[in-house]
Order: structure tokens, then sequence, then C-alpha cells
């Protein structure tokens, strides 16, 4: 098989720096990166860095070309030369960028995760129309059917009316709209949405402490007394080697364009489970967990009212009954032995403990 140029975005993300590993160890595939500079490092510099801490070195740098540019701007801000380039020799495209603060405004997640992909969208368009591009894979997320719809959300289809807790949904929901509107026109393109990203099956390594993580520390602190949920409502989580396991596979494939890849665990965690390896694992305070229709705000105290707004986007993941169609993942994932992961106990042990370990519970809320 001949050598491909890959184009990736949201390389110095959590899953973007693993697939990048991926990469570099399984194939001999030229990688393009896009990546956006900052005041205190160029392009080159974060690549670099990123590198290093992730051990690779040697030929295999040799086969990286970095591009300077940024996904919330036009034509992704690259340069006249380096838009010919990435249009005119891009073999594979893979749009992994996105705002994943669940705080942030409307206005800053439709920058980046709207616009930016409909940028992205442009160069892949473009790219295909010259005969080059044969795959685009976009990174969604299995949250787009709303944290707090209570349906079973097929794969292949995005629901109607979801309940969004959070403009990150919101936002992922109208940017795969504009992928599958793409995909109507002819873009040979694939769809994966995970759900909530933590650390690996292996050891509960992770780059990045998203919407899980806050509320374990704020277990720790203290800071979370009362919580509108039920003991058996659900959290779907999955591990970072899973989601790029399992995309890394299923692009490889020939039959995975045109589908839509929900990349979750079928057994997800209960709150009370949660709750449960919370008191073996560290003595934090107690949590009341108090059923939604029986909360009021009005009940809790100045800084429990103000610990519950900053957690508002959050509530949807620990609060609903929202399950997940997985057909066009299982067939896919057939014989080659990447199980779905088991969400266990065990494993949220491993998760909780490496936070530990990292001093997360220790850092100032």
């Amino acid at each position: 098989m001949s050598k491909k140029n890959i184009f990736i975005t949201g390389v110095t993300g959590s899953i973007g720096r693993e697939l990048i590993r991926v990469f570099l160890e399984r194939t001999e595939d030229n990688l393009f990166l896009l990546v956006r500079p900052k005041a205190s490092d160029s392009h080159e510099e974060r690549i670099s860095k990123l590198l290093a801490k992730l051990g690779i070195n040697g030929k295999s740098v040799g086969r990286i070309r970095v591009f300077a540019g940024d996904v919330a701007q036009g034509r992704l801000g690259l340069s006249e030369r380096d838009w010919k380039v990435a249009s005119g020799e891009s073999d594979e495209f893979y749009h992994i960028a996105a705002l994943t603060n669940l705080g942030a405004s409307r206005e800053e997640a439709e920058k980046i995760n709207l616009q930016g992909t409909i940028h992205a969208l442009e160069l892949a368009r473009e790219a295909h129309q010259k005969g080059r591009l044969g795959r685009f894979f976009y990174f969604s997320t299995a949250y787009v059917a709303g944290s707090l719809t209570n349906i079973h959300s097929l794969e292949d289809e995005l629901p109607e009316g979801p309940v969004f807790g959070n403009h990150y949904e919101a936002t992922k929901f109208l940017a795969e709209q504009k992928v599958r509107e793409e995909m109507a026109e002819g873009l040979p393109a694939a769809i994966f949405r995970p759900s909530i990203v933590v650390g690996d099956s292996a050891r509960g390594a992770v780059s990045e402490f998203n919407v899980i993580y806050p509320f374990l520390r704020l277990f720790a602190h203290g800071l979370l007394k009362r919580l509108p949920s039920r003991l058996d409502h659900s959290f779907n989580i999955v591990p970072i080697d899973f989601v790029v396991e399992a995309s890394f596979h299923i692009s490889r494939q020939r039959d995975c364009l045109k589908k839509t890849f929900h990349l979750v665990t079928e057994n997800p965690p209960t709150l009370d489970l949660l709750l449960q390896v919370k008191e073996e694992l560290g003595d934090f305070p107690p949590v009341e967990v108090i059923p939604p229709e029986d909360f009021l705000v009005e009940d809790l105290d100045p800084r429990e009212k103000e610990v519950f707004s900053s957690l508002k986007p959050y509530l949807g993941y620990l609060g609903s009954s929202l399950t997940f169609d997985t057909r066009n993942t299982r067939k896919t994932l057939e014989g080659s032995r990447i199980p779905f992961p088991n969400t266990d106990r065990f494993f949220l042990k491993k998760i909780v403990d490496y936070a530990l370990e990292k001093g997360y519970f220790l850092r100032k809320v």
C-alpha cells in the first residue's frame, strides 16, 4: 500500500495526540498537522514539545509536516501556499478540533465547533474535487442527542428535538448537520461519536481532566453536597484508548463511509457506583442525591448555589436516561480484537486513582 498524506486538526488534544502516535507506529503515512501558534510557542515548537512528551523521535519526525493555522479562521488560517498543498495533496482528513469546555459561551463554542467545522469542510470539499481526498472523518460527540434527552440515540441519524445541556452539545449538533449535508452531496465521509472520554483502560491515564472529573473534585472539596439526580442513572464514559483504537480500525475499513459510529460503553456505570467508589478511595464528604423534581435551588446555601450554577452545563451527564445504538460500531469491530470497554467499579477506581496520583483533587476549585 502506498503512503498517504493524512491531514489532522486538533492534534494537541487528547484524541489527536494519541492518533498521531498510532499513525506513526503502525503506518508509513505522512502527517499534515494543523497547529495554532501561541504567543509563547510557534506552531512548530508546540509540535516539537508534543512529540517529546509522546516519546516520538528519529525517522518518524521526518514524516510530519506542520501547518500554522486556526480552525476558527476562514480557510483554516492557512497561507495560500499551505492551502494549495493541503487541498492538493491530502488523501485523508481527520477533523478532531473542538472546544470541549462545557462552560464556554455560545459565541466561543460556535466559533470553533461550528465555524471550525465549516472551514474544515471547505478544505475537504476542494481536496475531493481535485480528485485527491478519499476520506473525511469527523469527530462529533454522542451527546449531539442532547444530554437532557431521554431517548435511544441511533447512529445513522440526528434525533429530532434534542434537549441540550450546554453550548458544546448544541454547536456539535449543528456542526454534524453540516457534515451530513456534505455527505449527501457526495463527500466521502464518516462520523465518530465518542461519549465522555476519560483515562485509558490500562491505568486511567489522561491528558485532560474534563466532564466527570470536575464533579469528583467538588466531592473532594466538600463543595457538592446535594445533587439533583437518581442513583440508578448511568453516565456513559469511554476510555481514550478505545476511542483511538476503534476509530483507527474503523477508518481502515472499506465500507466505513456514509456511516456514523457511537464510540461508547455498552454497560455504563451508575451514579450509585460512582459514589461507592468515591467512598472507598478517600475521606470525601457525603453527597445527598435528590430526585430532580424534589430539588430546589432555594434550599441551597449561597456557596452551594454558586457551585450549582457552575455545574449546570454538566448535570445532564448524571441526570438523564439517554442510551446509544452501537450496531454500526459493533459490526465493524467484529474480528478486530477491540472489545467494547468495561467501565465497571475496577475501571472507575483506576481513573480516580490516576487523578489522585496527579494531584488533581488538590487543585483549587
